[in-house]
């Protein structure tokens, strides 16, 4: 098999490089991108002659890419070979980025198939979904902003300044947004104002983007331990407020008649202040969950890692909430959707003057603030009530994490056990 090289003229100065493979019955020829100078070609040595009126680094790039052209010919040669090949194998040398991504699926692809195989908790799931999402803006920003057309990442070769860069991305796309409104307003479900994230939420999807390499290496697609060179980070949270049991009885006890809304949305969350599960998990239960005065289920998120199944006994008031609702109804209670929930509690408290104000971690600049409880509850407020006055009345975390479903020294758990100045001064009286 013989490689030869020759020219073919494109204009009055310049000719294309092209490249004829022989062998037998074989006779291929194709026209390269490849153009060089015909003045200063020599076409017997495949090089610049010495001048000033190329740059030495062209001089010098161009001799070796017909080399590794020529090499890879003759690697890949097969009495197969036509011109479709002899171009691709062309294309390979010049394009090498182009020919990774043909033989290995690319980080988007990646990901898309990690969310596809995923069978955690939706919560984790819409998380993955919105990583996804700002991955491919990355990528598009990339090659339409920063006109680097070429630019896609492999969980194979992705780098720390790879990630660190993806990580300024996500910190700074709001301000992207201001600045290239037409380039998001297409890639954008919900065209809200730009406004920063919390340096937690960053923090929160570098972390996934941990998980999702590790879980590569895990599948066997790259041996790139990057991810441990980055290394997750532990965001910072604030101590958890929630309603003491006196403001969840005034809840309880309120006269919503005349707004019968905002009942259904206490209802929902008076009961949730009663099992304490996740809204997940709340939103999948049915009458079928309730069995001799328990309620019971499989917490979604921590199926994979301890599968078992939460038994809560349900409070008489929790009880007298279901017999206000339809037991053949395909859901325990009308539930809402889960924005709707959220600003539904808020208005809940602030109609029923649960207006305590409370410290929380202002995860932008990790300043505290004080806040009026009505403000800043939500479905999650629900958790840490049932958790957090039980607690209250009996600090064992392994009875109340029973309850809760939380895994065995889960970091979350933790931080719901905040003791409060009522527990201190009893702990004080204890001592003779």
């Amino acid at each position: 098999m013989k490689v030869s090289v020759y020219l073919k003229k494109s204009d009055s100065q310049t000719s294309n490089i092209c490249f004829r493979v022989r062998e037998k019955n074989v006779d291929i020829k194709v026209v390269s991108p490849l153009a060089v100078y015909d003045k200063y070609w020599d076409a017997d040595t495949l090089s610049y002659r010495r001048t000033t009126a190329v740059p030495a680094t062209e001089q010098k790039r161009l001799p070796e890419q017909i080399a590794a052209i020529i090499e890879r010919v003759e690697k890949t040669f097969s009495d197969k070979a036509n011109s479709k090949w002899l171009k691709q194998a062309i294309e390979d040398v010049l394009y090498p980025v182009r020919a990774f991504e043909r033989n290995h699926p690319n980080l988007l692809c990646r990901i898309h198939e990690y969310l596809e195989k995923f069978d955690g908790a939706e919560r984790t799931k819409e998380h993955i979904i919105r990583f996804e999402r700002k991955m491919s803006r990355y990528h598009d920003y990339q090659r339409e902003i920063l006109g680097n057309t070429d630019f896609t990442l492999f969980v194979e070769t992705v780098t720390l300044e790879q990630m660190n860069d993806f990580r300024d991305y996500v910190a700074d796309e709001y301000l992207l947004r201001q600045e290239h409104p037409e380039f998001y307003a297409t890639r954008m479900l919900i065209n809200h104002k730009p406004k920063p994230l919390s340096n937690t939420t960053v923090i929160n999807i570098m972390n996934l983007f941990c998980t999702f390499l590790h879980w590569c290496k895990k599948m066997k697609y790259s041996d790139n331990e990057v991810y441990a060179l980055y290394g997750c980070k532990e965001p910072t949270y604030g101590d958890p407020f929630f309603l003491t049991s006196e403001e969840r009885n005034i809840l309880y006890d309120a006269d919503l008649g005349d707004n019968p809304k905002l009942a259904v949305i206490r209802d929902i969350f008076v009961f949730h202040c009663y099992i304490g599960c996740r809204v997940s998990d709340l939103y999948r239960l049915t009458r079928e969950n309730i069995r001799d005065g328990f309620v019971e289920y499989m917490p979604q998120k921590t199926k994979k890692c301890q599968a078992k199944t939460v038994r809560v006994p349900l409070h008489e008031k929790a009880l007298k909430i279901l017999e206000r609702y339809d037991a053949n109804a395909d859901k325990l209670l009308p539930f809402k959707p889960i924005h709707t929930y959220n600003l539904g509690i808020r208005e809940l408290l602030k109609h029923c003057g649960i207006d305590r104000m409370v410290t929380i971690l202002d995860t932008h600049g990790y300043n505290t603030v004080q806040r009026p409880l009505y403000e800043v509850a939500s479905s999650h407020t629900a958790r840490k009530t049932f958790v957090g006055n039980l607690y209250k009345q009996v600090p064992d975390p392994n009875l109340i994490a029973s309850m809760s479903g939380h895994v065995e020294g889960s970091k979350a758990f933790r931080r719901y056990r905040t003791i409060d100045d009522d527990m201190k001064r009893k702990l004080v009286e204890m001592i003779n």
